[in-house]
């Protein structure tokens, strides 16, 4: 919850994020949270969904 006091807010959890969490984590930092807009993590993965693809934008970029 946001009412919640914490040692460090994360604010997105796309890559970024989460890679800041890792960091975070190993350095010691136990009281750390994510204040994320979608429903789960991973940021533009979680907001465009391409079914086998292996990147981040439309398909259409790719189209030729």
């Amino acid at each position: 919850s946001l009412d919640d006091e914490c040692e460090i807010l994360v604010v997105g959890a796309g890559f970024a994020g989460l890679l800041l969490w890792h960091k975070l984590q190993k350095a010691g930092f136990k009281d750390v949270r994510f204040c994320e807009k979608g429903g789960d993590v991973g940021g533009t993965w979680y907001w465009n969904r391409y079914p086998g693809a292996r990147c981040d934008i439309q398909s259409m970029e790719y189209s030729y």
